[in-house]
């Protein structure tokens, strides 16, 4: 017997063994010397937007590329994004398929090899583009990729972008005018007796601009990762409460108007504070190893912009009533007509975020304005306000200033990440008013069946209208019998 048993097995299966290991080992070094690399380090910048429906040429070259015999050799490419590009290898005519990966054998290569692909873009986002050598022998893979992957940013085409412009403008425009009509319609000595007691603006401020920014920041998450811009865009809606129409929805609820004026002007100016606070305590966060750069500067100068025409309406008021009071007449058909101009001609100009509406987006569109109105009422109600009071703040909570988002979103950051973010406080203005006339509906049939409701406060009111009628009453049949 040998004396090596029963090892002698084990070191003859390591002799069988050692060719094949000679030989990995072997296709491993071959590859590890190869020096795979893109021609140019990024596709579509500030100083040369790639658009889409345009194309470009890139190089993958390969430097110190020997192939050993018998090897098979190719190059896969993989677009992260299929939707966002297309690549394609104009002397084979090999296309990217629906995944976005393309295969190109390269068996055969001189050691130094330069290939050149065609991109075109065909939507508008951000993608990234890999590319690896794979070896094949006897079925043994080994691989090699590039160091870094190459960006790929198409923004929107000439023609959508003058049609972007033109519709950006005009919002800028009707925003401008919509403000200059609430500084109309701001009654200073109102707001002066509101504020004396600021119970309901305290509420409204702490829904607004501590509930609905946190909240928005974690619906924000409902986004993957890879959709920076989304979650961004939703979170600046979250930091832009008070839009003009909920003084209108406020009305139509029977609510307290004073207080729904007072807390959409304190929202406003606070917005232009609280909007880069909170982009800086939570902004960063979402945008963290992404290439998007928040504008801190620009978003405080829009910011304050904002406050002049809010101031010219203020001045209008008190110099020139009479146009004042026909500013005021116009304010709803103007919010109104600002609403129906972001969602029609929004949609015409800016077709493309339709097709960007996912179920995500669907679910935050809803979620964030019935999240708001349920708190401002919930928590409106631990404080024992009446019921004017609570529907007001629910409302205004709940209602998000979305043309100021959009404008902030559009003018301040680079695109396509600004058309991309815009999409969700577009989605959001688009779903909020359908849980509000769900409600309206509700509301109305609910009096007319079974007549308004009474909270507690109305109820006192009419018991002591009620206790000192009778006391009068009783005064007057003594006073008869005393005569009698």
């Amino acid at each position: 017997m040998c004396p090596l048993y029963p090892l002698h097995i084990l070191v003859l299966y390591c002799c069988m063994l050692l060719p094949l290991l000679l030989a990995v080992v072997q296709g491993a070094e071959n590859l590890a010397g190869w020096k795979l690399n893109f021609s140019t380090p990024r596709i579509g910048t500030k100083d040369d937007y790639f658009r889409e429906l345009t194309s470009r040429n890139f190089t993958v070259s390969c430097f110190d590329c020997p192939q050993l015999q018998g090897e098979k050799y190719r190059l896969e490419m993989r677009n992260q994004d299929p939707r966002i590009a297309r690549i394609v290898h104009p002397d084979s005519e090999t296309e990217q398929d629906e995944e976005g990966y393309l295969q190109l054998d390269i068996t055969g290569y001189p050691e130094d090899f330069d290939i050149t692909f065609n991109v075109t873009g065909t939507f508008l986002g951000f993608s990234r583009v890999s590319a690896k050598v794979v070896a094949t022998k006897d079925n043994l893979v080994q691989e090699k990729g590039t160091e870094d992957d190459l960006p790929l940013t198409v923004t929107r085409s000439l023609a959508k972008k003058t049609a972007s412009k033109i519709f950006g403008y005009s919002v800028a425009v009707l925003i401008s005018l919509a403000y200059i009509n609430m500084g109309c319609a701001l009654d200073l000595d109102v707001m002066k007796q509101v504020l004396r007691r600021p119970v309901g603006p305290l509420i409204g401020f702490i829904s607004q601009f501590i509930f609905m920014p946190l909240v928005s920041f974690a619906l924000s998450f409902t986004f993957p990762a890879s959709m920076p811009e989304m979650r961004l865009g939703l979170f600046v809606t979250g930091c832009s409460p008070g839009g003009g129409a909920s003084n209108i929805w406020t009305v139509m609820f029977g609510g307290n108007l004073d207080l729904s004026v007072t807390m959409t002007a304190v929202s406003t100016f606070s917005a232009f504070l609280m909007m880069p606070v909170w982009m800086y305590a939570l902004g960063e966060v979402i945008i963290s190893n992404t290439d998007i750069v928040v504008p801190y500067t620009k978003i405080l100068t829009y910011g304050i912009l904002l406050i002049l025409p809010l101031s010219i309406g203020i001045s209008i008021n008190r110099c020139l009533p009479k146009v004042s009071k026909f500013l005021v007449k116009i304010m709803k058909p103007m919010a109104l007509f600002l609403i129906l101009f972001i969602l029609v001609c929004g949609i015409w100009s800016q077709f493309f975020m339709i097709q960007l509406i996912s179920w995500r987006i669907a679910v935050v569109g809803f979620g964030l304005p019935w999240l708001g109105f349920a708190f401002g009422c919930l928590f409106s109600k631990l404080w024992r306000r009446e019921r004017k009071d609570i529907i007001a703040i629910a409302v205004e909570t709940g209602v998000q200033n979305t043309g100021m988002a959009i404008f902030m979103l559009w003018f301040t950051l680079d695109h396509p990440a600004g058309d991309l973010a815009a999409v969700v406080p577009v989605a959001v203005a688009t779903f909020t008013p359908f849980p509000l006339l769900g409600a309206l509906i509700y509301y109305k049939l609910r009096n007319r069946f079974c007549g308004p409701a009474v909270d507690g406060e109305e109820l006192d009111d009419m018991a002591k209208e009620h206790s000192e009628s009778l006391m009068e009453k009783n005064i007057e049949d003594d006073n008869k019998n005393i005569k009698a």
